[in-house]
């Protein structure tokens, strides 16, 4: 996965520069850290695993529709066991009253231990987010849920289902354009019962727009 979430993140990038030019467009740049519990079961065995995240966001918007790209990676531990993580997505929307957004597009997330072949979840993904006004151009509250229609695991190769939330607080600095956003996210992905990765984290963001 890391392959071709660099090449998509790559082309955003070309593409929002070119974006630029083009005065009806707004592109926002994001970097995000991250504290992230993984809690994993397979078979009778379960982990919990903690650990820190880094990644990018590129947001692209014109008129009612929008184009988002987030890619990090991050490194999660145990008393006995280590993975590093890999996630992405790439998410078309379209706004629908002006706090309410609709988002479509693949979502991924792949672990790798030591010794062991890559566990890669990939989602087609339909999602929804929300946003209400706290103090009207400066702090914002949000939500996002999405819900995986279409998934795989590579390993052992099967069909998949998972779902996920983010929620949290959004602060605008007054005349710049800087932003920060805080949010908590919980998502799952699962095979069954018995097979399945819960992945919960705290995040803080810093942005810039670019007008």
């Amino acid at each position: 996965m890391t392959r071709p979430l660099c090449v998509a993140l790559f082309a955003a990038l070309t593409l929002t520069s070119q974006l630029h030019a083009q005065s009806r467009w707004t592109v926002s740049f994001g970097a995000t850290g991250a504290s992230e519990i993984l809690h994993s079961r397979l078979g009778t065995a379960e982990a919990r695993l903690s650990g820190s995240q880094f990644s990018g966001e590129v947001l692209a918007t014109r008129g009612r529709f929008a184009a988002r790209l987030r890619y990090g990676q991050g490194h999660v531990t145990s008393d006995t066991a280590a993975r590093d993580v890999v996630q992405g997505e790439a998410l078309v929307g379209y706004k629908a009253r002006s706090w309410l957004g609709v988002w479509l597009g693949p979502r991924a997330r792949t672990f790798v231990a030591p010794d062991l072949s890559d566990r890669r979840w990939l989602f087609w993904s339909g999602g929804v987010s929300a946003r209400g006004a706290i103090f009207p151009e400066y702090l914002d509250s949000f939500v996002e849920i999405w819900q995986g229609f279409s998934g795989t695991l590579n390993r052992p190769a099967s069909s998949a289902s998972g779902r996920g939330v983010e929620l949290g607080l959004e602060a605008r600095l007054p005349k710049r354009r800087w932003w920060l956003r805080l949010a908590y996210h919980i998502d799952q992905a699962r095979v069954n019962d018995s097979h399945r990765d819960t992945v919960e984290g705290l995040a803080l963001t810093t942005g810039y727009i670019v007008r």
